[in-house]
């Protein structure tokens, strides 16, 4: 595909930077109030990508990320990561309105101070759009996930080791609303089912409802991972601003409910601060 690219060779790679600040009010997913541990985060993300034209109605992107992520508590949970991320998409006519369909693939490895949750990230995504006017954008997206990590020691002989490993459908419904040329804000809904890995002293209850189960250390020394199946909705609102034509600062808040097996049900709240640059 990109032998047959007819502007490779004049294309300009996109480079991009990102910060964060934000805090998860249940950064192990605990359902018990007892367990439940909140953390302040400090994120940042380098990406580039490169759009190769097919064609009238085609484009094809490549591109890659370089990410990390410090807590201010667990510093077990300390993160770098690298992904590639290819996606090919199509324009249904010209111009800003056209609606447009795109198909992704990313493929990424994350590396933590607390070694055991190192792990491949897999992720295939479909999604689509449509700006409706000059002010109100749309879109959605469905994605399938899959991180495998490495197998832990056996704690419990009917139950794997393999806690870290997650498999999940993901769905996002978006809308973005321009309050003028330099500020927006935007709503948009969530929902996730498949794999949770929560993290908890453990109790009869979640043993019972659980597929793998490993120590968890970056938590405290007698806590243990339990990997369940759940169902999680949630929100997100956000306010952002353009101070310049190369920066963006946002405010958001994320509200995430779950519903796990075995009535380990927990909710969290997520605010951040965001700033983004494009070179």
């Amino acid at each position: 595909m990109l032998g047959a690219v007819p502007y490779a060779a004049r294309s300009d790679w996109t480079l991009g930077a990102e910060a964060s600040l934000r805090h998860d009010s249940n950064v192990g997913n605990s359902a018990a109030p007892s367990d439940v541990v909140g953390d302040s985060t400090l994120g940042a993300k380098l990406s580039m990508s490169n759009l190769f034209p097919l064609g009238e109605d085609y484009s094809l992107t490549v591109g890659g990320d370089l990410r990390g992520e410090l807590f201010r508590t667990l510093t077990g949970l300390n993160n770098a990561s690298v992904e590639g991320v290819l996606s090919l998409k199509r324009k249904w006519g010209y111009g800003a309105f056209a609606p447009w369909a795109r198909l992704g693939l990313t493929v990424g490895r994350s590396s933590y101070d607390a070694s055991y949750r190192n792990a491949w990230d897999y992720r295939v995504s479909a999604a689509t759009g449509w700006r409706v006017d000059e002010r109100l954008n749309i879109w959605a997206e469905y994605a399938f996930d899959r991180l495998a990590a490495a197998t832990q020691e056996q704690e419990v002989p009917s139950l794997s080791g393999d806690a870290f490993s997650q498999t999940s459908h993901n769905i996002q419904l978006n809308a973005e609303y321009a309050l003028s040329e330099r500020s927006f804000v935007n709503l948009g809904l969530s929902g996730r089912h498949g794999d949770v890995v929560s993290t908890t002293q453990g109790d009869s209850q979640i043993i019972a409802a659980a597929r793998a189960l490993a120590e968890d250390p970056a938590f405290g020394p007698e806590s243990y991972a339990y990997r369940i199946g759940g169902t999680s909705f949630g929100f997100r609102a956000g306010i952002h601003f353009s101070p310049t034509p190369h920066c963006l600062l946002g405010v958001g808040f994320e509200r995430l409910i779950t519903h796990a097996d075995g009535g380990t049900d927990y909710n969290k709240s997520i605010p951040e601060i965001t700033w983004d640059y494009r070179f």
